[in-house]
């Protein structure tokens, strides 16, 4: 009698399996047919493409594991569509989306942190934090630009840790990341990263350091005479960025620079600024300057002030 009810139990029990495996790859067919056609490029399906997008996320958590999966997608316009799906799914998506960073494909991966910053989600905010320490420098810098996205401030030491990345794209992530948090103890690494050797990491921090704003100016101002030149010539551009007359006032220490390069980016920085009292430092510049470079950016800051 027992053999008999283990047998039935046994045979019960497969059925389950075989219904829930039946119900699987139903839910797996209707996602793939509805994916051709909300990923469709062409002119017949253009009508139809939001509906199945709807369709798909309405699904919610239970088509989340088939996007997943399809995410190794070469093609651009089948990322962005998963992207969307998953964006629109939401909070429901985020925990199968945090247990799939540790997969072996690192472009999915990388895939999956993307979609975690738009969602802007904290649920992700752990997951995230552990791939920052990731081998392939795309995750890292995926996760980095996922971090400033969502916006917690606990990523703050990661994200200062990131600054000084080898990898230049994850140093530019970071930069941008500093300045979404707008974490100040990030202030004096991104200083020293106006002079990065790769432009977008210079720039990334540069524009993170006018979003700061005034928690800015001081670290700014005594990294002008650095040994680097790049520091202190993009230092004037972005304390002009800044703008304000005290941000202005110490540009014009530079004006008397022997280096015709820092008397632009000085002036440039002035014209920034919009400060009339440094106006005047120009116009006592323009008396002596031989440069005609620096003679061109005078009159175009003179100008620029006439005019107002």
């Amino acid at each position: 009698m027992i053999k008999k009810a283990a047998i039935i139990f046994l045979i019960f029990t497969a059925l389950l399996g075989g219904a829930d495996r039946a119900v699987s790859s139903i839910l797996d067919d209707k996602i793939d047919s509805l994916f051709v056609i909300a990923s469709a490029g062409e002119l017949r399906y253009r009508d139809m493409v939001e509906p199945a997008i709807d369709s798909i996320a309405a699904m919610g958590a239970a088509a989340v594991p088939w996007l997943i999966d399809k995410y190794d997608t070469k093609s651009a316009r089948e990322r962005l569509t998963i992207n969307n799906i998953l964006v629109k799914i939401g909070a429901d998506a985020v925990p199968h989306m945090v247990q799939a960073l540790h997969l072996g494909d690192t472009l999915q991966v990388s895939r999956i942190c993307y979609s975690l910053g738009e969602i802007k989600d904290t649920a992700a905010l752990a997951g995230l934090l552990d791939v920052t320490a990731h081998a392939d420098w795309r995750v890292r810098s995926a996760a980095a630009g996922a971090l400033g996205k969502i916006g917690d401030n606990r990523a703050d030491k990661t994200i200062v840790r990131l600054l000084a990345d080898s990898v230049e794209t994850v140093r530019k992530s970071a930069a941008v990341t500093a300045g979404q948090l707008a974490i100040e103890e990030a202030v004096p690494v991104m200083v020293h990263m106006l002079g990065d050797d790769f432009y977008g990491a210079r720039l990334c921090a540069s524009e993170s350091l006018v979003k700061l704003g005034h928690r800015s100016i001081q670290a700014i101002a005594d990294s002008l005479e650095s040994d680097r030149a790049m520091v202190g010539d993009l230092g004037c551009l972005t304390l002009g960025r800044i703008g304000g007359d005290f941000a202005a006032a110490i540009i014009t220490t530079q004006l008397l620079s022997d280096s015709s390069t820092r008397r632009v980016m000085a002036v440039e920085g002035i014209n920034l600024s919009n400060s009339w009292l440094a106006c005047g430092a120009i116009e006592i510049l323009k008396e002596t300057e031989q440069d005609e470079t620096v003679l061109f950016f005078i009159d175009k800051a003179l100008e620029k002030y006439a005019s107002q």
